[in-house]
C-alpha cells in the first residue's frame, strides 16, 4: 500500500486524494493529518479531495460553514458548502463523475464508510492508501474507581461475552476500550480514552497498546506492532463492528464477520447509578466554573482572554481537563457553530453577546456538556436589542419545550424544537443542525442521536444520557444555542444541567404562561423536584 508522501508526488491527471481530518488512533481532530496541514480547517468534520496540481476542494456541513471559510481564507482552496440533506458521498458523486481513481487513507476510513463510497462511486477505481505513522509519547493511564464506574472490568467482560457466545471480537473503538476497561488518560486535550485495542478470544483477552497499562488480570498485554501478527493466525470467526472498525484493521483479519449490534455501545449509553451520581458531581463543578466566569465577564476582554478564563475556572473547580475544544464567540463570530479561533483583537463591549459552549472531564473521564449566552451589561439608560431578545427567547422556548414536554421519541424532541423555530428561516436565521447527542466517555456518543433522520429514530430509555440543543444562527449577525445535558428516567427528563438562563435576554410577552412557569421552575433550580 502506497504511503501518502510518496502518492502525492506521484500522482496523475484524474487521480484523486481524499484527506480526513482524524486517524486511526486520534479520537478528536488531528493537527498532523494533511488535512489540517493543507487547509488550516481545524473542524472536527470535514473531508477535502486533491489532485495532482495541489487543487483542494474541501466539503463541510452546516455546522462548519463560515469556520470552512474563515480558515481556508486567501488559500488554493474551494469550499463546497452542503446542506443537511446532502451527505459528503452524494457531492463526491457529482465532483467526481468520469474521473478515474480516488485514494482514501486507510486507517481513518471506517469500513461502512469505505462500502458506502464503493457503492456510491462504483464509476470510478477506489484505492486505500496509507498514512505515516506518528511518534507517540507513552502516555499515563488511570483506572478509574468502581465507586465512580459501578461495575468491575471483569464483569463488563463477562457481561459482554455473554452477548457473543463464546465468538471472537476485535474491539477497534478507544471509546469502547476505555469504557469496557474502566481506563483513561487525560494526556491529551479533549479526550480522556486510551490508545488500544482489544481482541477477546474463547481463552484468553489479549490487549493491545504502546502505553503504560496497569497490570489487568486475565489480560494479556501486546505492543501494536505484534496486532498483525496475532489477528492474522487467527482461523475462526472474529466479530467486528464495521461502524468503527478502520478498513487498515478490517484487512489484517482472516475471517472477520460482521456484528449486527455494537454490545458496548449499547451498554455504555445505559448509565448505571454510580454513573449517574458521577455526572451529578461533575455538573455541579460545571455550574460552579460558570457562575465564576460569569462574575469575570467585562467590557474590553478579548474572545481569547474570555476563554483562557473560563478554562482557568474549570480547572479551579474540579475539572482534570476541558472534555472539547472550547467554542467561545463575540456577537457576529457566535454565528459560526462551532466558532474557536478566539480572537485577540475581538474585544466585549456593553451589549454583545457571548456565546459559550463548553464542558470538563473529572476523574471519571465522562464527558460535559453545556451552552450558555452570556449578556455584557449596557449603561442603565441603554436596552437590548430586541432583536437579539427575539432570538434568544426563541430559542428558549424551544428548549423548554423540549425539555418538560413528555415526548420519548428522539425524532419527534427534534422535530418539536424545528416547529418552533422554523418561522424564523425567512429572516435568515436557521437551525442547522440536529437537537441532540448522546454524552459518554466521548462528548458525542450514540445512541441516542436527537434527529429528523429516521434511521436514528428510537425509543429513549432509562438512564441514557443526551443533550438538548436548538440554536438560531444568522451569519454577518450573530447565533444563540442553549444546550442542556439530561438524563431519562421513568419517561421523565431529568436535567444534570442547572446553570440559569440570562434573564435580560428574555422577552417574557413571546412566553406562553406555561413557558414562564417553565422558565420560573428552572431559574430557581426546582426542575428536578
Amino acid at each position: 500500500m502506497k504511503k501518502y508522501d510518496d502518492l502525492v508526488k506521484n500522482l496523475k491527471n484524474d487521480e484523486y486524494i481524499l484527506l480526513k481530518s482524524k486517524d486511526d488512533l486520534t479520537f478528536e481532530h488531528n493537527k498532523n493529518t494533511p488535512l489540517y496541514k493543507l487547509t488550516g480547517f481545524s473542524g472536527t468534520a470535514g473531508e477535502a479531495i486533491i489532485d495532482n496540481k495541489s487543487k483542494i476542494t474541501l466539503f463541510v456541513d452546516p455546522r462548519y460553514h463560515i469556520q470552512a471559510d474563515n480558515e481556508t481564507k486567501d488559500k488554493y482552496i474551494d469550499v463546497i458548502k452542503l446542506d443537511m440533506q446532502t451527505s459528503a458521498v452524494q457531492a463526491f458523486k457529482t465532483f467526481l463523475e468520469n474521473k478515474k481513481v480516488l485514494y482514501i487513507p486507510s486507517k481513518s476510513t471506517r469500513l461502512s464508510y469505505f462500502n458506502i463510497l464503493q457503492k456510491a462511486l462504483s464509476f470510478i477505481k477506489i484505492i486505500p492508501y496509507d498514512t505515516e505513522d506518528e511518534m507517540e509519547n507513552l502516555a499515563n493511564i488511570e483506572e478509574i474507581s468502581l465507586e465512580i464506574s459501578g461495575m468491575p472490568y471483569s464483569k463488563k467482560i463477562e457481561k459482554l461475552k455473554n452477548k457473543i457466545k463464546g465468538q471472537n471480537l476485535f474491539v477497534s473503538s478507544l471509546e469502547d476500550v476505555s469504557y469496557i476497561l474502566n481506563l483513561r488518560s487525560f494526556d491529551i486535550k479533549n479526550t480522556s480514552v486510551i490508545k488500544a485495542k482489544l481482541l477477546i478470544l474463547e481463552n484468553k483477552t489479549i490487549l493491545f497498546s504502546n502505553d503504560k497499562i496497569p497490570v489487568l488480570k486475565g489480560i494479556e498485554k501486546q505492543p501494536f506492532n505484534k496486532m498483525k501478527t496475532v489477528l492474522s493466525k487467527i482461523e475462526t470467526p472474529v466479530l467486528i463492528d464495521e461502524n468503527t472498525i478502520s478498513l487498515n484493521d478490517y484487512n489484517l483479519i482472516k475471517n472477520p464477520k460482521k456484528l449486527r449490534t455494537n454490545h458496548i455501545a449499547k451498554m455504555a449509553s445505559i448509565k448505571n447509578s454510580a454513573e449517574i451520581e458521577h455526572y451529578k458531581n461533575a455538573f455541579k463543578k460545571l455550574d460552579d466554573a460558570l457562575f465564576a466566569f460569569q462574575k469575570r465577564i467585562k467590557p474590553g476582554l478579548s474572545e481569547l482572554a474570555l476563554k483562557e478564563i473560563f478554562e482557568e475556572e474549570l480547572i479551579k473547580k474540579g475539572a482534570k481537563s476541558t472534555s472539547f475544544k472550547t467554542i467561545l464567540a463575540i456577537g457576529e463570530n457566535s454565528s459560526s457553530i462551532h466558532y474557536s479561533s478566539y480572537s485577540k483583537d475581538k474585544t466585549l463591549k456593553e451589549g454583545d453577546i457571548i456565546l459559550l459552549d463548553c464542558g470538563g472531564y473529572y476523574e471519571g473521564g465522562y464527558a460535559t456538556d453545556i451552552t450558555r449566552v452570556f449578556f455584557c451589561p449596557l449603561k442603565p439608560n441603554k436596552s437590548v436589542p430586541e432583536k437579539i431578545k427575539e432570538i434568544y427567547t426563541a430559542v428558549l422556548k424551544a428548549q423548554l419545550n423540549c425539555f418538560f414536554a413528555d415526548l420519548n421519541q428522539t425524532m419527534e424532541l427534534d422535530f418539536l424544537a424545528r416547529k418552533i423555530l422554523k418561522k424564523y428561516e425567512k429572516e435568515g436565521f436557521t437551525f442547522p443542525h440536529s437537537l441532540g447527542h448522546g454524552v459518554g466517555i466521548p462528548v458525542h456518543q450514540a445512541p441516542p442521536t436527537l434527529t429528523l433522520n429516521p434511521k436514528y429514530n428510537i425509543k429513549l430509555k432509562n438512564n441514557m444520557i443526551f443533550t438538548i440543543e436548538p440554536g438560531l444562527y444568522k451569519e454577518g449577525e450573530f447565533g444563540v444555542r442553549l444546550e442542556n445535558t439530561v438524563y431519562f428516567h421513568n419517561n421523565k427528563k431529568i436535567t444534570l444541567s442547572k446553570f440559569p438562563y440570562e434573564e435580560n435576554l428574555v422577552n417574557y410577552d413571546m412566553l406562553t404562561k406555561k413557558e414562564q412557569k417553565w422558565l420560573k421552575i428552572w431559574q430557581e433550580g426546582k426542575m428536578n423536584d
